[in-house]
């Protein structure tokens, strides 16, 4: 990894163990085919594509899955006649049916599972997809055709993801995200080594075709690189990984495990006292909780973030495997916070709002990058983010946003009037504008955090004031941008500076608008280091 400017953010720290420099994995590519794509037989219309299909495992897939809407369907009528009356009302309806209509209804599913894997089979012949100069074509209907055209410089990102199912027959689902959203591709299942092959072809493509060079489909079928061995692709710089350690210990001191392990405990002790007639009900809801525990475990085991030629990907998952990226340019903020029991470790959590497309909206979505990262490698990720902060010392001005409180010369604080409203994070409250971005800080019983919000993404300006804040001479200042779970208000400020601040920020802001336009991709590649390019400045 390069070392940034002075004016940057990145402490420079070393990547994570392990891993190799990019260019020693990007000569690695070149290495022998590992395995190939099934292929159909070429169609006739009038263009030199070569059409492949998907695994036949994806009949499997399809089939399960209507074979799941099939059982939620039986529940719902078991549900509904347990509602309707009690067990032996029900048991003594299923024993005047007899034998012969249990196995009349046992061989009802089972023609219904025939029926369903014969349709997957049928959907499964029909789809097909192809790798053009041009760009990726995909085929899918039996009797409504769909054809879909994707150019390669429409494509936004290239993920991988592995589902249960798949993960244990080793395979995977291409998925490719159009900038415009709503032509989204979902290509799959395929064998993992062709998954990681054909995502490195259609990045390696897609970046050609914006260049402008020549777009080389040749050898696309061979296959991941050696380095796709490790889960990794020779076009991404590994920075980030969660150790199982640190995701364990951060969820054990989490308040909600402990509450839940003492109510389940609490729980278990009334069943053995009163015969569990009262506590049972209380005690499958609070298995409910621990489920719900254990899923978010098992999302975030194994958090990997690499930058990639596109933007920063983020792969995670036990049971199943999900991959995300996210391109630089899309972020309209940036939020690093730290709950109050995890202090003691100086453990942090950054994530950012992007536009999504897969929303096919101009809505926002709160995406987390780092689930448990230290200050350092929350502060390098901002960098990757935010090139600039807009100060002339960017890193005792984090500090400062970081652990400070009241005001100062940077920061305009909550007065003293707001600890009625916030008794616990008045004094950490205070708000910041710099070159480039609007800086807020912000503090609580629970959390404090500092957030990031980028000139040139916000939508409008608010003052806002409830009648308690209107008797205290207090309002708060919104920065309204797309919905997002980040919070872009800073509360209780005195009316007269957050009327100082909306002014300033509108000033600010217009003149970044005019002079500053997005970093392209190509620029952040060469500052961050991806992709065979580096930045020494």
């Amino acid at each position: 990894m390069p070392t940034p400017p002075d004016s940057s953010l990145s402490p420079n720290l070393p990547l994570a163990s392990g891993f190799s420099p990019v260019s020693d994995r990007l000569a690695a590519s070149t290495a022998p085919p590992t395995s190939e794509l099934p292929v159909a037989p070429a169609l006739d219309e009038g263009e030199h594509a070569q059409w492949h299909q998907f695994a036949k495992a994806t009949i499997l897939g399809a089939a399960l899955r209507l074979w799941a809407f099939v059982v939620v369907i039986a529940v719902a009528i078991g549900q509904q006649s347990l509602s309707d009356g009690d067990f032996d009302d029900l048991r003594d309806f299923v024993v005047s049916l007899g034998i012969v209509w249990l196995w009349r209804g046992i061989g009802l599913l089972a023609g219904l599972g025939v029926l369903a894997t014969i349709g997957a089979a049928i959907s499964w012949r029909f789809k097909k997809f192809a790798i053009t100069q041009e760009g990726i074509q995909f085929k899918s209907g039996v009797f409504i055709k769909k054809h879909l055209h994707l150019r390669w410089d429409r494509i936004q990102s290239v993920d991988v993801s592995q589902q249960f199912l798949a993960r244990l027959l080793k395979m995977g689902t291409v998925k490719v995200e159009s900038a415009g959203g709503g032509d989204s591709l979902s290509l799959g299942l395929l064998t993992r080594d062709q998954c990681e092959g054909l995502r490195q072809a259609i990045l390696t493509a897609e970046n050609q075709a914006r260049s402008g060079q020549p777009v080389t489909i040749a050898q696309w079928r061979d296959g991941a690189s050696a380095a796709s061995a490790l889960g990794q692709s020779p076009l991404e710089e590994p920075t980030y990984r969660l150790a199982p350690k640190r995701l364990l210990l951060s969820m054990i001191v989490s308040p909600s495990l402990l509450v839940g392990a003492l109510s389940l405990a609490g729980s278990i002790a009334l069943v053995v006292l009163e015969s569990g007639a009262v506590a049972l009900p209380v005690i499958i809801v609070l298995l409910g909780s621990l489920w719900n525990i254990v899923k978010a475990f098992a999302k975030k085991w194994d958090t990997s973030v690499f930058l990639a030629a596109n933007g920063v990907r983020v792969r995670a998952g036990l049971f199943s495997t999900t991959a995300s990226t996210t391109p630089p340019g899309r972020v309209h903020a940036v939020e690093i916070y730290q709950p109050m029991w995890w202090r003691r470790f100086d453990w942090w959590v950054l994530r950012v709002t992007v536009a999504s497309s897969l929303l096919e909206t101009e809505s926002g979505e709160s995406s987390v990058i780092l689930p448990v990262a230290s200050r350092e490698e929350a502060l390098r990720m901002l960098w990757v983010f935010v090139p600039d902060l807009g100060v002339d010392d960017p890193l005792p001005f984090l500090e400062e946003t970081l652990e400070g409180a009241g005001g100062s010369e940077r920061f305009v604080a909550a007065p003293s009037e707001s600890r009625f409203l916030d008794p616990f994070g008045w004094k950490r409250n205070a708000m910041a504008i710099t070159r480039t971005a609007a800086i807020m800080r912000w503090g609580g019983l629970w959390r404090r955090s500092m957030r990031v919000v980028l000139h040139d993404h916000y939508q409008s300006l608010r003052l806002n004031a409830g009648p308690w804040e209107r008797k205290l001479g207090l309002a708060n200042l919104r920065l309204a941008m797309v919905a997002t779970s980040i919070g872009t208000q800073q509360t209780h400020l005195r009316l007269e500076d957050a009327r100082e601040l909306l002014w300033e920020e509108s000033r600010v802001g217009a003149a970044r608008r005019r002079v500053a336009g997005k970093e392209s991709i190509e620029s952040w590649r060469g500052r961050v280091g991806v992709f065979g390019t580096t930045t020494n400045a």
